[in-house]
């Protein structure tokens, strides 16, 4: 074990993890639309969810604002695989259009209709801003038949900021790849828990991933036990499947699983939190955990 892993025994040492401000908008893709039939496009092999309209059927959607919503539309280019083709795209409430797109597009070499070989257009994307309260709204098209996906982003409630803590024990140290992120791990094997000290009171929240190794199919249960200054108070329980979009660096013979958490709220004074993987016996997880960072001159 490294002298880092052994050093590192509170926040002061960690990661700054979460922004404390609603900048960054998250987007949340509307994959149910009532009444409208989904189509799923391979998009570099990687399943989107999109909505058809043409210019005799348009689509319609109900949505509470305020908010911003991003239309990322594709032409359908089925007797015309190789031509540019040119299209407009409205979205309106009422009579009132709020946003009016024209655009053209030729054929993508990357996005297919899953099950099919119809071409389809590059993406394009137009963004509508939407007022507070209620709206029906209405997205029609001219010049072409087109799908289209529709994601949503509302603004983001004022966060605290998280910052990582490093434990004072542990098996091992795993990076994380996930996005454009590198995410520190520690491994709890079952007799081989994670330890950290943490002065409360504080919550904390306790990310996890089961490691698949070669032999590990579909859904798998695993369990673990978190103890506070050598008193088990708490037991959780997870069935996971292996992650599509985080990966271990370091890890060359195990593939990380899709993220559960867990949030344990600790008292006054200072404490050592301890985290077992209890089942399966003979397999090993991986745990970040964060607490919120402390906040410091509030107090008179």
């Amino acid at each position: 074990m490294s002298h880092a892993l052994r050093a590192g025994v509170i926040a002061a040492a960690g990661l700054l993890v979460a922004s404390s401000v609603a900048e960054a908008a998250r987007w949340r893709a509307i994959d149910r639309i009532p009444g409208h039939a989904a189509v799923t496009i391979r998009v570099e092999e990687k399943p989107r969810i999109y909505h058809r309209m043409t210019p005799e059927a348009p689509l319609s959607l109900d949505l509470e604002g305020p908010g911003r919503l991003r239309v990322v539309s594709r032409a359908i280019l089925a007797d015309l695989p190789g031509a540019t083709v040119s299209y407009r795209l409205a979205v309106s409430e009422g009579a009132k259009v709020l946003q009016e797109h024209r655009t053209e597009a030729s054929a993508s070499a990357t996005a297919r209709i899953e099950g099919e070989g119809t071409a389809l257009g590059k993406s394009r994307t137009t963004t509508v801003a939407i007022r507070s309260g209620r709206h029906h709204l209405t997205f029609s098209v001219s010049g072409s038949a087109v799908l289209a996906r529709l994601l949503y982003s509302t603004p983001r409630r004022r966060e605290r900021a998280m910052i990582s803590l490093t434990p004072f024990e542990a098996a091992r140290s795993v990076t994380v790849s996930e996005g454009e992120r590198l995410i520190p791990y520690y491994t709890v094997m079952p007799s081989k828990p994670v330890r950290l000290k943490i002065v409360g009171p504080t919550p904390v929240e306790i990310t996890c991933r089961l490691d698949f190794d070669q032999t590990m199919r579909g859904t798998q249960p695993y369990r673990l036990g978190i103890a506070t200054d050598g008193r088990r108070v708490r037991e959780v329980a997870f069935r996971t499947t292996k992650a599509s979009t985080a990966r271990y660096t370091d890890l060359r013979d195990r593939v990380a699983s899709k993220l559960d958490r867990v949030v344990v709220a600790l008292g006054d004074g200072a404490h050592e939190l301890s985290v077992e993987l209890l089942e399966p016996k003979r397999g090993s997880a991986e745990i970040h955990v964060r607490i919120p960072q402390p906040e410091v001159g509030t107090d008179e």
